[in-house]
């Protein structure tokens, strides 16, 4: 995550073209990365690997085609062959922002499609606070104050992605949305309450019009913190998707081929994951309502638990290639994941040119990313940061894996069949 954190509140192998290298100590691993690696990051891996390489994440590679001065270079078109590698389409997204009928946002939310099997909600409360100018500010403040560019820009760079899409849902617009599948049967999780205290809508099963859903969304008792009411929002979420995923383009309000109407589609025949932005307290802002900081070890994992292959903003995130030195190891895409739950962007995976790399070396090629070389083989946990002289690499670093890296995780041959990928020439 790359925001600044606010104050703390009381409460290749030889044969592989990466030119000359000079060796750097590698240092251990801090305990902190370690422990992410091992608590989360490692079963977020095997998860994620096991979901998202049959589907979207080899359907979206393509063959790297190599020219020189107009020259086709020979392509390696084999998987499992030294020298394969092959281009790495980032996971879909979007940003879902939800406003109220004054024009002012209530709730963000980062839909995923990890795969034809399953993808991901991320539930974005409004209090968080971002810095700026002025100091720090929460998320609804940069909406309500500089709209929508402004607002997607602070939850990127919360989070180190771009979207490919972002779609504003005002209050008006979810009964239309939503009425085509409706009721919804939602097992609501608390009761809704209304400003009086009175009981608008109760907990357990219940059936929403289309007219009741933004209701039940924005409604929000006098003491309830935001965090509970987005589990209310996901409850909606869950049910709604549901109902999408039995009735499809015909249980939606919007167009089935406009940009929201495929995601909504795709996510409701899948296997969808629910989690929400982890935050912490933060200082209550003058006039007495909660604020949250991010919990930025918590916000990576949650990022990878729905994207595993996320693309950052320009300079966000450092460009991976990643590269089995083994043949053991399916085109590193294990790595690939780990080291993306770790704050890369992974551009390109495939096989070294010879394998037979008895240590993991992480490559970079210019100075400014020394430190995100170290960081990552603190992620992976195994290691030695190579600087080399090559000026012209397409990536920012090259991560080359070794027997060091199999000995610590164990093979994985189960590489892709040639015919899922995509053709021949991309």
């Amino acid at each position: 995550m790359t925001t600044a954190t606010p104050p703390s509140p009381t409460v290749g192998p030889a044969g592989d073209d990466v030119g000359p290298v000079t060796t750097q100590p590698a240092e251990q691993p801090a305990r902190r990365r370690r422990s992410l690696w091992w608590r989360v990051g490692y079963p977020v891996a095997l998860v994620l690997l096991v979901l998202a390489i049959p589907a979207l994440v080899w359907a979206g590679m393509k063959v790297i085609l190599a020219s020189t001065d107009g020259q086709l270079v020979t392509r390696v078109t084999d998987p499992t062959a030294p020298g394969y590698e092959a281009l790495v389409e980032p996971t879909p997204t979007a940003l879902v922002v939800s406003v109220d009928a004054n024009g002012k946002l209530d709730n963000g939310a980062v839909l995923a499609r990890t795969s034809d099997g399953s993808g991901g909600l991320l539930s974005i409360p409004s209090a968080v606070v971002v810095p700026s100018p002025a100091g720090y500010v929460t998320l609804q403040w940069v909406y309500d104050n500089f709209g929508l560019d402004a607002y997607t820009s602070a939850v990127g760079g919360l989070l180190d992605l771009s979207f490919g899409e972002v779609h504003v849902v005002k209050a008006s617009d979810w009964a239309g949305i939503v009425g085509p599948g409706a009721p919804i049967t939602v097992n609501s999780p608390d009761p809704v309450v209304g400003p009086n205290g009175a009981v608008v809508f109760p907990k357990g099963s219940i059936q929403l019009t289309a007219a009741q859903v933004w209701p039940y969304m924005s409604g929000q008792g006098a003491n309830e913190s935001d965090l509970a009411r987005l589990v209310r929002v996901q409850a909606f979420w869950r049910a709604w998707l549901a109902k999408v995923g039995t009735g499809g383009a015909a249980a939606l309000g919007v167009p089935a081929d406009s940009g929201l109407g495929q995601l909504l589609l795709s996510l409701g025949a899948d296997q969808v994951q629910y989690e929400t932005l982890p935050v912490k307290p933060y200082f209550p802002d003058a006039a007495g309502n909660e604020q949250f900081v991010v919990d930025e070890e918590g916000a990576m994992a949650a990022v990878a638990a729905i994207i595993p292959f996320p693309e950052g903003a320009p300079g966000a995130r450092p460009r991976l290639r990643v590269l089995d030195g083994t043949g053991k190891l399916g085109n590193g895409v294990g790595a690939a994941i780990t080291l993306a739950a770790a704050g890369a962007q992974v551009d390109v995976v495939g096989n070294a040119r010879s394998f037979g790399q008895s240590t993991t070396q992480f490559v970079y090629y210019d100075d400014a990313y020394a430190k995100a070389a170290q960081d990552m083989r603190d992620a992976l946990g195994v290691g030695e940061v190579v600087k080399s002289e090559q000026t012209n690499s397409a990536t920012d670093l090259t991560v080359v894996l070794g027997e060091d890296y199999v000995a610590a995780v164990g093979t994985d041959t189960s590489g892709p069949a040639p015919s899922t990928l995509g053709g021949q020439g991309g």
